[in-house]
C-alpha cells in the first residue's frame, strides 16, 4: 500500500471529506435505489462500525438493511454537512464534521412539524488498495427541535 504526505494532502482530505458528503447523499436518496450491501465498498472498510443515535452496525453484510430501516421512519430526510476537518498520518485519516439533519415525518393528520438535530460527526479512514475508505463513523447528537418519530 502506498504512503502519501506532502504534496498529496490535499487531495487525500478531499477523498476523505468526500466520503462522508457521498454516505449522507446515499442515505437520503434511499428507498429510491435497489438495494445492495456491495453499494458501500466504495464507502466503507469490511469491519466498519457505525455508531448513532437511534443504534449501531458492524461490519457489510446487512448495512443496507439496517439503513433501510433507519430510513423508513421518516417519509424524508435532508443531511447537510461542513466544517469538514480533516487530519492526516500516512494511511489514517481522522474526520470531524458538523451536521445539521431535517427528518420530514410521513404523512400524518394533523401535519408534524419536521424534526431537525444539530450533531457533530467524527470519523475514521484508512487508505487500502482501492483508496480511502471509512473504518468508523459516529454521530453524537448536540440539539433537536420538532417532533421526534412516534
Amino acid at each position: 500500500m502506498p504512503t502519501h504526505s506532502g504534496p498529496d494532502g490535499p487531495a487525500d482530505r478531499a477523498a476523505v471529506s468526500e466520503l462522508l458528503d457521498r454516505y449522507l447523499a446515499d442515505f437520503d436518496s434511499l428507498p429510491e435505489r435497489p438495494g445492495d450491501d456491495d453499494r458501500y465498498r466504495s464507502l466503507f472498510t469490511e469491519d466498519l462500525v457505525l455508531t448513532f443515535p437511534v443504534g449501531g452496525h458492524r461490519g457489510l453484510p446487512g448495512l443496507d438493511a439496517f439503513q433501510r430501516a433507519a430510513k423508513a421512519r421518516w417519509g424524508r430526510t435532508q443531511h447537510l454537512s461542513s466544517n469538514h476537518v480533516v487530519e492526516l498520518d500516512r494511511d489514517t485519516a481522522l474526520l470531524t464534521a458538523q451536521l445539521l439533519v431535517t427528518h420530514v415525518h410521513r404523512a400524518a393528520a394533523p401535519p408534524l412539524p419536521h424534526f431537525t438535530a444539530g450533531s457533530r460527526v467524527r470519523a475514521r479512514a484508512v487508505r487500502t488498495e482501492q483508496g480511502w475508505r471509512l473504518g468508523e463513523l459516529s454521530v453524537e447528537l448536540i440539539w433537536t427541535a420538532g417532533q421526534p418519530p412516534r
